[in-house]
């Protein structure tokens, strides 16, 4: 399902603004344009979702007309406003963490189906639910403007 660099879609492609850390996770960044501040976009499971924080924020940050992005396809659907860095930090990072759950939604639907076909049809709870741990290290709050 994923290529040898962790990417979900299985291109062996390399995200602009995106970096793997130690742990196995992604972290994104940009720097704000005419500043020499970064604005911390956030800590993800996937290097597609931080390529999205990035190019929410890129696009946000430069306009619409902005070249550059990872996903030029989804800039036809955003709505481009003027945003201070800290709002566009938001807005990126939640654009980012909803990638990010909807990439754990499909793998879950997965996982649900292999489970179903072994004939137990339950999750690895063993009650049927489906656990996911490791988001609770994701927050806005822990967001900052590096300078």
């Amino acid at each position: 399902m994923s290529s040898s660099n962790g990417n979900i879609l299985g291109d062996d492609r390399n995200y602009k603004g995106v970096r793997c850390r130690k742990q196995g996770k992604w972290v994104s960044e940009i720097r704000v344009p005419g500043s020499r501040d970064r604005l911390w976009l956030g800590t993800y499971r996937s290097p597609e979702a931080a390529a999205v924080a990035h190019d929410t924020a890129f696009f946000l940050l430069r306009g619409p007309s902005s070249k550059g992005l990872n996903f030029p396809d989804r800039a036809a659907n955003m709505q481009w406003v003027s945003l201070s860095p800290r709002s566009v930090q938001r807005v990126a990072s939640e654009s980012g963490m909803d990638f990010d759950a909807k990439l754990i939604g499909q793998s879950s639907q997965i996982f649900e189906r292999e489970e179903s076909s072994n004939g137990d049809g339950f999750g690895p709870s063993g009650d049927g639910s489906l656990n996911y741990d490791g988001y609770e290290d994701i927050s806005v709050d822990d967001m900052e403007i590096l300078m």
